[in-house]
């Protein structure tokens, strides 16, 4: 399940990196959950065509990834942002002004909103 996700991932950051073709396999096996023979009949060629389009595909993307690093620096965000998060159920409201509430609340409104866009 972890390939999946991270796999998917990958195609949404470098996905236009990728050939055309590569692109195609790629989004139909994983994103789509279509098999080879599926993928193959749809795209007019050989199963053997579209597996080596989809190895080809996923090594450009973990080589895009090992280069640039965007999904992990992602994936570190999201965290630090979720660690904030949870740090929120921790305040006192009670010792907590009005003005100072509200503010607070605020912020994780917007933390809240950020975490859901990821």
């Amino acid at each position: 399940m972890k390939d999946i996700y991270e796999i998917s991932m990958l195609i949404d950051l470098y996905g236009q990196l990728l050939t055309p073709s590569q692109l195609k396999c790629l989004e139909l096996h994983h994103n789509h959950d279509l098999s080879l023979a599926e993928i193959a009949e749809e795209m007019k060629i050989s199963r053997q065509g579209v597996h080596d389009f989809i190895k080809r595909g996923k090594a450009a993307l973990y080589e895009y990834e090992e280069k640039l690093g965007l999904l992990e620096r992602f994936l570190n965000v999201k965290k630090q942002l979720e660690s904030i998060q949870y740090d929120f159920a921790f305040l006192n409201d009670e010792e907590l002004g009005d003005d100072n509430r509200n503010i607070l609340s605020s912020i994780e409104t917007k933390l809240v909103g950020i975490i859901t866009s990821l």
